[in-house]
C-alpha cells in the first residue's frame, strides 16, 4: 500500500466516521469539492492544506497523512516513541531514523545515513553546517516547540555538500525524561528531493500560468465534467460578473448542452452561442486520468 493511498483511506475513512460531507470540507478550507474528492483517493495535498485540513478535523496531521504516530484510531493523540527503533514508516533503507539527547548532546544515526544525506554524520554541528541559517533556525524553532509544547514537528529542509544539494523531509518527538521534561528528540528524515523539485517547479508554473491568465483579453475558466470552477481569472476582468453568476451559467451550460458536451468530449474542442456568450470550450485528462473543461467566454 503506498503512502498516498494509505493517507486518502484514512481521510476518507475519518470523513465517514465523523458523517461529514466532502464539500463541508471544500467550503472549510476554500477549496473545490473536486480537490477533497481527489485527497480521498490519494490524490497529493500540499502542506498547507494539510495544515488546515488536519486542524478542521481537529487530528493530528503527520498521522493524517503518513499515520506512523497513530496508536489505532483517528482521534488517538500520537504516542511518543520510547527510543529511535519505534519511529518508522516502514522498513526502507530510504529512510534514516536519529536520536538526539539534549542533556548530553550527542545525536545518533542510523547506519544509512551516508546513503541518504550524502555524508556520514556524528554530530549536531555537522548537521548544521550543511545547512543555511535560515533552514538552521526554521529548524530549531521547531524542535524547541517540541520540548516547551510536546507534539511533533515536521519540515523540509535543504542541505548542500560539495555543490550539490538535496531536500530532506524530517519529522521529530519529544520523550519525557525521568524529570517530567522532554529530554530527548527521536524522529526520521527522508530524501525529498524529487518531490520537492517538482513542488517547487510546479509553483513556479502556477505563478507563469497565473499571470498569463491575468493578461488574457477574454474570461477563461477551468471546471470539471460537472461545470464546478477549478480556476478562472474572473477577478481580473472588468466585466461585472461575480463568481456566483458565473458558477450559475457554467452549471446551466452543462446541465443543458449534454450532446453538445459529448462532441466536446470525442473531438476535444467545440463552440456554441449560450445566453449571449460566445463559449469555446477544450476537453482535456489530467495526470490522474480525471477529465477537465476549460471555457473561454467572450
Amino acid at each position: 500500500m503506498t503512502g498516498t493511498t494509505a493517507f486518502g483511506e484514512r481521510l476518507l475513512s475519518l470523513l465517514k466516521q465523523r458523517k461529514i460531507k466532502q464539500l463541508k470540507v471544500a467550503e472549510a478550507l476554500g477549496v473545490s469539492r473536486t480537490a477533497v474528492n481527489k485527497w480521498t483517493k490519494g490524490g497529493m495535498i500540499d502542506d498547507g492544506n494539510l495544515e488546515r485540513l488536519a486542524a478542521f478535523l481537529e487530528v493530528d496531521k503527520i498521522w493524517l497523512k503518513y499515520g506512523e504516530y497513530a496508536s489505532g484510531t483517528p482521534d488517538a493523540q500520537p504516542r511518543a516513541a520510547r527510543n529511535i527503533n519505534e519511529v518508522h514508516l516502514h522498513d526502507s533503507a530510504d529512510i534514516v531514523t536519529w536520536e538526539w539527547d539534549l542533556l548530553t548532546g550527542k545525536v545518533h544515526y542510523s547506519d544509512n545515513v551516508e546513503s541518504v544525506y550524502g555524508v556520514r554524520l556524528s554530530s549536531n554541528d555537522e548537521f548544521w553546517d550543511m545547512m543555511s541559517e535560515q533552514a538552521r533556525e526554521k529548524l530549531v524553532n521547531g524542535y524547541s516547540r517540541i520540548i516547551r509544547e510536546g507534539g511533533a514537528h515536521e519540515m523540509d529542509f535543504k542541505i548542500d555538500r560539495n555543490g550539490s544539494h538535496r531536500w530532506i523531509t524530517s519529522r521529530a518527538t519529544g520523550v519525557k525524561g525521568p524529570n517530567g521534561k522532554v529530554t530527548k528528540l527521536v524522529g526520521i528524515s527522508l530524501d525529498n528531493t524529487e518531490r520537492k523539485s517538482t513542488e517547487l517547479r510546479l509553483r513556479k508554473m502556477k505563478i507563469y500560468f497565473d499571470m498569463l491568465l491575468k493578461h488574457l483579453p477574454h474570461l477563461v475558466v477551468f471546471t470539471d465534467s460537472a461545470g464546478e470552477i477549478l480556476l478562472d481569472n474572473h477577478e481580473s476582468r472588468s466585466e461585472k460578473m461575480d463568481y456566483l453568476e458565473l458558477q450559475r451559467l457554467l452549471y446551466q451550460l452543462v446541465l443543458n448542452n449534454h450532446e453538445w458536451l459529448e462532441q466536446l468530449s470525442a473531438s476535444g474542442y467545440g463552440e456554441l452561442v449560450f445566453q449571449g456568450r460566445r463559449i469555446t470550450a477544450y476537453h482535456h485528462i489530467d495526470d490522474e486520468r480525471q477529465p477537465f473543461l476549460m471555457f473561454e467566454l467572450r
